[in-house]
Parts: C-alpha cells; sequence; structure tokens
C-alpha cells in the first residue's frame, strides 16, 4: 500500500520516481556488472580450456606420428646379419629426420642391444651397473618399462611413461616388436610447443609423476579434478587459490595436460570492463540526481500553486489569478485552467437549463406512457368487447342460413375472417405495446417443446414442424411462444401451406428455418422495421414483435442469408458461453459448421 503522504503529494511522488529510478539503475547495474563478469570470466575460462584442449590434441597427434614412424621402423624384413641391421637402423633414422635421436635394436630376452645408430649403446645390457655406462648410457633405464609392457602384439607400440634428457635433449623411447624375441627402441625427441606466456601447460602421468612441464621448478599438485579427468578420460577446469587449472586428457596416452593462469591474468579484462560498468551506475545515478532537482523544482512548485488556485475555484470562487509568464506544458496549463474557469459560468447555466428540460421531457414521457396504457387498456376492452358482440352476430347469422343460400355465407365467412384479422391485429399491438420491456422473471425449458406448443397454437394446416435439437433455454415463455408462433405464420403466409419449418441450434443460440426460396437480399435490412410487409393482408408488426421480445431477452436476431435453404433467422447470445449449454444436447460443432456450410 503507497502511504497516504505520497498518493496526495506530487512532490512526494516525484521524489520516489526518482528514488525507484536510482534503485533501479542501481539493480541494473549491479546485475549487469555480475553478468559481465561472469560472462568475461566464462569466456576467459573457455579460453583456457581450449588451449589446454589444443595443447593435449597437439601431444596426442605427436604421439600419434612418432608411433606411426616407429611402427614402420620396426620392420620384420630387417638384415639378419649385423652389419646389415646397422645399415638399416642407420637409414630409418636418416628418413625420421631430426626428431630421431636414435635407434636401437634389442634382444629381448636377454635384454642386450644387437645393433643400434648409437656405438655407445651396441652389445650393452640394459640391466647393467650404472657404474658400467657411459653418461649416454643411463638412457637405456627408460627402455625397461616400455619392453615390459609390450606383450606378445607383434603391432603394439609402446613408450616410457616420462620423458628424459639425451645429450641436453628432452625425449621419449618408444618400443615395437620386431619378432617374438626382438623388438625396435626409437629415442625420439619430446618438445612440446608451449609457447604461451600467460599459460604454462604441464604433462602429467596418471600416477601424477610429471612427463614434461615449461616450469620445472613448480611442483605438481594432484587435486579431485585431476582425479576426475582420469577416472572419467574428460576434460575438467577448478580454480585454485589465485589460479585457474584445466585438465584435459590426452588421447592414445595416460597422460594429462595441465594448463594453469593466474587469475588475475585470466580475468584481467573482466575487472576492468566491471569498473566501467559501476562508474557509468555511478555517473548515471549523479546526473539523474541533478536533473531531478531542476525538474522538481521547476515542476512540483508551480502544480503546487495552481493545485491552490483549482481549489479555490472548486469551492466556487471564480476569480483565482491563473496569470503565468511560462510558455511550456506548465504555462499551457495555466492557460487551460483560466480558460475552463471562463467557461464553467456559461456550463452552469446550460447544465440548469438542460436539467430544466430533461425534467420537461421526463414528465412528458410520463404522460405519453399513460397514454400508451390507456391506448392498449382501450384495444383490450373497448375494442374487444365489441368485437365480442360482432364476432357473436355472425354466429348467429351462420345458424339462420342454410347450405341454399351459399353467397350469403360466403360473405359471412368474409366478415368472420375480418373479425378474426382486427383480433390478430391487437393482440400484435398489445405486444409491441406491453412485450418490449425486459424480462425479468424468467423460467427454464426445452426449446423443442416451446416450439411444438407455438406450432400447435397456429394453423399449420399441411405444413411440417422439424426440431432437429433441443436445449434448455432461461428466459420468459410465453413471449418466446409469440415470437415463435409469428415466425411460423409468416413461413406459412409467405411460402404456403406445405412449408417445412426447422428448428435448430448454433453455436450460441437457434435458430428457425423454412424451405421457401428464402428472403430477397433488398430486403434484409428493412425485413425488422415496423410496418415493413409484402403481402397484402400482412399488417407488417410480426417480425417487428419478434425483434421487439429477443431484445427484451437480452437476445439478438438476425436473418442469415447465407444459408443457402430459405429463410432463416438465428436468435445469438441466447447460451453463455462459459455455461457450455452444448454439453446437455446433441449439438456438435460437425453438426454446427454443415450448418454454416
Amino acid at each position: 500500500m503507497t502511504p497516504a503522504f505520497v498518493r496526495r503529494r506530487l512532490g512526494a511522488k516525484f521524489l520516489v520516481a526518482l528514488l525507484l529510478v536510482a534503485v533501479l539503475i542501481s539493480v541494473i547495474g549491479f546485475a549487469t556488472y555480475v553478468e559481465i563478469q561472469g560472462t568475461i570470466q566464462e569466456e576467459a575460462t573457455d579460453e583456457l580450456e581450449m588451449t589446454g584442449q589444443l595443447r593435449a590434441q597437439s601431444v596426442s597427434q605427436w604421439v600419434a606420428g612418432t608411433r606411426a614412424q616407429t611402427a614402420l621402423v620396426a620392420d620384420p624384413q630387417l638384415a639378419p646379419n649385423e652389419t646389415a641391421l646397422n645399415a638399416s637402423l642407420s637409414a630409418a633414422k636418416a628418413g625420421g629426420g631430426s626428431a630421431i635421436i636414435d635407434i636401437h635394436y634389442v634382444d629381448t630376452d636377454r635384454n642386450t642391444v644387437l645393433a643400434s645408430t648409437n656405438d655407445d649403446y651396441e652389445r650393452r645390457g640394459l640391466d647393467d651397473d650404472e657404474s658400467d655406462r657411459s653418461s649416454s648410457d643411463e638412457v637405456g633405464s627408460n627402455w625397461i618399462d616400455p619392453l615390459a609392457r609390450l606383450g606378445e602384439d607383434s603391432d603394439a607400440v609402446t613408450f616410457s611413461r616420462r620423458s628424459y634428457t639425451v645429450g641436453g635433449d628432452r625425449a621419449i623411447a618408444l618400443v615395437s616388436r620386431v619378432t617374438e624375441n626382438s623388438a625396435v627402441v626409437v629415442v625420439s625427441r619430446f618438445v612440446p610447443t608451449f609457447d604461451d606466456s600467460d599459460i604454462r601447460t604441464t604433462l602429467v602421468t596418471a600416477e601424477g609423476n610429471r612427463v614434461a612441464t615449461t616450469d620445472a621448478a613448480r611442483e605438481f599438485e594432484r587435486t579431485d579434478a585431476f582425479t576426475a579427468a582420469v577416472e572419467a578420460g574428460t576434460s575438467r577446469t577448478i580454480e585454485a587459490g589465485g589460479e585457474v587449472r584445466t585438465y584435459v586428457p590426452v588421447e592414445g596416452t595416460d597422460w594429462i595436460a595441465v594448463s594453469t593462469a593466474p587469475k588475475d591474468d585470466l580475468y584481467s579484462v573482466s575487472a576492468t570492463v566491471g569498473r566501467n560498468v559501476l562508474l557509468l551506475a555511478v555517473t548515471a545515478l549523479a546526473s539523474l540526481a541533478a536533473v531531478g532537482f531542476i525538474l522538481g523544482r521547476n515542476t512540483v512548485v508551480p502544480l503546487v500553486a495552481l493545485k491552490e488556485h483549482v481549489r479555490a475555484i472548486e469551492s466556487g470562487s471564480l476569480d483565482a489569478d491563473l496569470e503565468t509568464a511560462r510558455e511550456d506544458e506548465i504555462g499551457q496549463l495555466f492557460g487551460a485552467f483560466d480558460n475552463m474557469r471562463d467557461a464553467l459560468e456559461v456550463q452552469f447555466r446550460e447544465a440548469r437549463q438542460a436539467r430544466h428540460e430533461a425534467e420537461s421531457s421526463r414528465r412528458e414521457m410520463e404522460r405519453q406512457n399513460r397514454r400508451l396504457d390507456q391506448f392498449a387498456s382501450t384495444l383490450s376492452h373497448d375494442l374487444r368487447n365489441p368485437l365480442a358482440v360482432a364476432r357473436g352476430h355472425v354466429e348467429l347469422l351462420r345458424t339462420k342460413l342454410d347450405d341454399s343460400q351459399g353467397e350469403l355465407l360466403e360473405h359471412v365467412e368474409k366478415i368472420d375472417g375480418a373479425h378474426g384479422r382486427i383480433d390478430s391485429i391487437i393482440d400484435d399491438v398489445l405486444t409491441l405495446t406491453r412485450k418490449g420491456e425486459s424480462v425479468e422473471e424468467t423460467e427454464r425449458f426445452e426449446l423443442e417443446d416451446a416450439a411444438r406448443e407455438g406450432w400447435g397454437n397456429v394453423d399449420s394446416r399441411d405444413a411440417t414442424l422439424r426440431v432437429e435439437d433441443s436445449i434448455a433455454i432461461e428466459g420468459d415463455r410465453s413471449r418466446l411462444l409469440r415470437a415463435l408462433e409469428n415466425l411460423f405464420r409468416n413461413s406459412i403466409d409467405h411460402v404456403g401451406p406445405e412449408v417445412t419449418v426447422t428448428v435448430g441450434l448454433t453455436e450460441d443460440g437457434f435458430y428457425v428455418e423454412d424451405d421457401g426460396p428464402g428472403i430477397p437480399d433488398e430486403e434484409m435490412d428493412a425485413i425488422f422495421e415496423y410496418g415493413h410487409t409484402n403481402s397484402e393482408d400482412g399488417t407488417g408488426i410480426g417480425l417487428s414483435i419478434v425483434k421487439t421480445i429477443a431484445e427484451a431477452h437480452g437476445w439478438s436476431v438476425w436473418v442469415d442469408g447465407t444459408s443457402g435453404r430459405g429463410a432463416r433467422f438465428v436468435f445469438s447470445d441466447v447460451f453463455a458461453t462459459e455455461e457450455r449449454l452444448f454439453e446437455e444436447s446433441a449439438f456438435t460443432w460437425e453438426h454446427a459448421r454443415a450448418d454454416d456450410d
């Protein structure tokens, strides 16, 4: 609930509006800051993850290439004698280019180097004591594990789990079987190209041992994310202390590429953008405060003065001073009230005159209503009583005449028909004068029952009534009977004694339709007008009565000229949509569409 002092004062509303806008700007600024921070940090993290994946992919490609190269070197057709074997190994090394440091041919039964591109290794056992080796012999100790993992698969290629140093170069030993008791060891240079100074990448084995690193002085720290990357074989990213790390498994190995970047470097753009957003929000708030003060002073103060003048006018004092030198909207508002004040006196006089005229009209309407009631009473009593006497004399005259006086009997029948016509006209006039009142007391009844009762009240002769669907209707039964009777007589009079009249349902009401030629288009607009008829004997009152009764119920009645079946009178707005009265009858949407076709 808004406090009363705010609701009643424009200045308070203006201040509250400024505060709300300030709060909104602050919220939007903070939300934007948080969103930008999150977006930029997410993008930076994505960049770190992509870098880690690209580096892991490059290592994976290098491993795949060296494996393929090692598999080519391990040719079972190597020459059986030592001279040819050394020449074959030298040719394979030359074909591999600078990537291959040495190639060794090993007897796996005796763990002895039989041939090598490096003379220091020939005839050396892999498990010799360290004291028996030259400075380069230490490389042989890194072959034991891949040779042990080689197995019996002739196509298998294994490699040392960690890189090591050969002549000052980082190297990896790859092993492939040549024969059942021999294998080739290819010592390849291992130089990962991790050149990004902001992102460090370390290769680590599944056991947590370093393979290679751009920062050998840093100790590797195993984390749950590292373990998850090893077990699931998928990338993992975490924030640890002041760093962000991405763990990416290297395909084809049991290595993990660990890419690390400092948060300050990785999120530096985020911090800069965040400061700019906050600065923009603060500037906007300061500008809003200045503009609010200026606008408030130049708007609220004159409006308060105008309020006091208007109160004076409201109290009846029309001499309030509304002069102002302003030419803007506030000045125009003062001018409008000044003009309004000048016009009030004229309006007051006109209002008094209009009130006097309205009172005179009301009294005149009451007199007319009394005359209309007197007229209805005259029709009901003063005309019908003499009419009843005349009809009695006609009936008496009919009994005095015999069949031989056929001409006189014919005249008697015409007189009796004229009496009936007069009686019908009296009923129609009474209906127009008394049935136009709105329906206040209603009852619920079936449409079919009302239709058949109304049909029984007219001289249907050889005509046929067909009721396709029925539904309960809330209305004045007697008035609806009168409307239906008029429609039935209208169909019989205009179509003929053998007409078929159909009563059915529409989407929100019902219709009455005959199988005649229909109503000409030029008569559609005037069909319900009082006095409209194309029959010599018609009064033009019957359809006007139908419309009057429908409108008294709050319904609409109209002629559907698109049915193509004859004259169709449609009563709409009879059923409320929310009541779903159609569910109580056999009416279906398919039937409704069939009626519209």
